[in-house]
């Protein structure tokens, strides 16, 4: 699939330019990795969203921990 990407502010286009080069890349090929960088975070983003009220879950489920205050300064202090 083609895009054509308009209006990118100078300093955008310049700073894109610039990591292009210094990673041996295409312009194009920069654009798509970090395109497929962000796809990656933007899916991990809604695989944890999904995640977090099984999580909720086992958190309530669990019995309340004791304070580790009293046992920290005994093993600090042996």
């Amino acid at each position: 699939m083609n895009i054509t990407l308009k209006n990118v502010p100078d300093k955008i286009h310049a700073e894109m330019k610039k990591l292009a080069a210094k990673e041996g890349r295409s312009m194009n090929a920069q654009i798509l990795m970090l395109m497929e960088h962000e796809a990656g975070v933007q899916a991990r983003r809604r695989k944890l969203r999904k995640l977090l009220p099984r999580l909720d879950q086992f958190v309530a489920s669990m019995d309340p921990m004791e304070d580790s205050t009293a046992m920290i300064r005994a093993h600090r202090d042996a």
